[in-house]
């Protein structure tokens, strides 16, 4: 007897099937990722308002000066406390968020295999900290549309690494729509930038860069973590970690002298304050919910591609609640056309990517020589 290998035909119907299923999943990554763009963009609004709270922050500057510490160690340190704070509301936000999904069980499980994605995560929160903390640095040196403008860049960090790390497909088109991307980014950067009186300039790009390098870093683990975990865990572990950084930070902070805790009462003693927090909280952990859920369905490049649309909703928001000198850093021609030329020009690039033809990407993985298992 002689072995024969029999093909058996997939039926067409089968092959429709698969074709249809992908591009709904395709549809509902890119819809993830656009909603991550939406609440990213709100979370600069309580992220600014709560600048001009005047017994917590201010309050805290006001004591920190009165130890004797120089006017950019006062604002640094600010910027850890207001670190810890949005670190531990969103853990809080998710831990109900994956109660009432029921997921405590997954969760504990997920926590307890270490090796297996929680180091990811440890890595993720580390990165995440490092983005956080860069922006708020970058707002209080420059503008907050600095801030948000300045960390579009992380797309072009995500897209790198998500191929030479992750393996994952990138397309002609998405390549072309990620650069695109950025390009209007730096238009709009440069419209932030304009005629800028900051006390230390260097301090907010070095921060602008720290928040675009770390959360491309931060997708990339995100990324590989997500190929052992489902999201929703993932998420309430990486928001763990960086408050477990921003505890011991600001735990060493305060055994220096610094009064870091002097003014955080004031968050659950003040309602207005517990507001903002809670709305800065609700904003920033939904964004990373819509965030991570879009990387298992069209990668991590093409997420963070789309997320970087927060640049542009970020300015239209903040403009919408602080007026358009607060959101640009000035209301001239200057500001106003690269603004508007560069948000043009972002809409265009996620234009492309949300209309990408799905087919043919049924498997994020790359099998070429530069993204070969």
């Amino acid at each position: 007897m002689t072995d024969s290998t029999v093909e058996v035909a997939r039926p067409p119907e089968l092959d429709e099937f698969i074709k249809e299923n992908h591009k709904k999943k395709f549809r509902f990554g890119v819809i993830a990722a656009l909603l991550c763009a939406v609440y990213w963009g709100v979370w600069y609004v309580p992220g600014s308002a709560i600048w001009e709270m005047p017994d917590f922050l201010p309050a805290l500057g006001d004591k920190i000066a009165a130890e004797g510490f120089g006017t950019d160690a006062n604002a640094l340190m600010c910027c850890v406390l207001l670190c810890l704070v949005n670190a531990i509301i969103d853990t809080l936000i998710l831990f109900i968020w994956n109660g009432a999904l029921g997921k405590i069980g997954e969760l504990k499980r997920t926590f307890v295999e270490f090796k297996a994605a929680n180091i990811y995560f440890v890595y993720a929160g580390i990165c995440g900290a490092g983005a956080v903390f860069g922006t708020y640095v970058a707002a209080q040196y420059l503008s907050p549309g600095f801030a948000a403008v300045a960390g579009v860049l992380y797309a072009l960090v995500g897209t790198v690494m998500s191929v030479l790390y992750l393996h994952q497909k990138v397309t002609k088109r998405g390549y072309i729509a990620i650069f695109i991307m950025i390009g209007g980014a730096v238009v709009l950067f440069s419209g932030t930038m304009m005629g800028s009186e900051s006390p230390n300039m260097t301090l907010g790009i070095l921060g602008g860069v720290m928040c675009a390098v770390c959360w491309g870093l931060e997708g990339t683990f995100a990324g590989k973590a997500l190929d052992y975990c489902e999201p929703d865990c993932g998420i309430q572990l990486r928001f763990f970690w960086e408050m477990v950084l921003w505890i011991i930070a600001c735990v060493v902070l305060a055994a220096a002298g610094v009064p870091i805790f002097s003014t955080i009462s004031t968050v659950i003693t003040e309602p207005s304050i517990l507001l903002v927090v809670i709305l800065l909280g609700f904003s920033f952990a939904w964004c990373y919910v819509t965030w991570y859920k879009s990387f298992p369905f069209i990668g991590v490049a093409r997420g963070q591609a789309v997320g970087s649309l927060y640049a542009a909703c970020s300015i239209i928001f903040m403009f919408l609640f602080f007026g358009i000198d607060r959101a640009i850093g000035g209301s001239d021609m200057g500001h106003v056309l690269p603004v508007i030329g560069g948000l043009i020009i972002c809409l265009f690039g996620s234009y492309l990517i949300a209309t990408e033809d799905a087919e043919g990407l049924v498997s994020l993985k790359d099998d070429s020589v530069m993204g070969g298992e």
